[in-house]
């Protein structure tokens, strides 16, 4: 009987750190997609401060 527990406990580990790799995944690609957001708006403001010094 407590062998069968520990392998429930053990499927229930692997579980969650798939799930917290798929979570951390999910993250940093959120936040490159913010990073690249930052950059193209910082980007764009810079190229209009540019042009109408023209």
């Amino acid at each position: 009987m407590n062998w069968t527990a520990g392998m429930t406990e053990a499927k229930e580990k692997k579980i969650e750190t798939e799930t917290g790799l798929a979570f951390r995944a999910n993250k940093r690609g959120r936040n490159l997609a913010v990073l690249a957001a930052v950059l193209g708006f910082s980007g764009l403001f810079y190229l209009i401060t540019i042009v109408r010094m023209f």
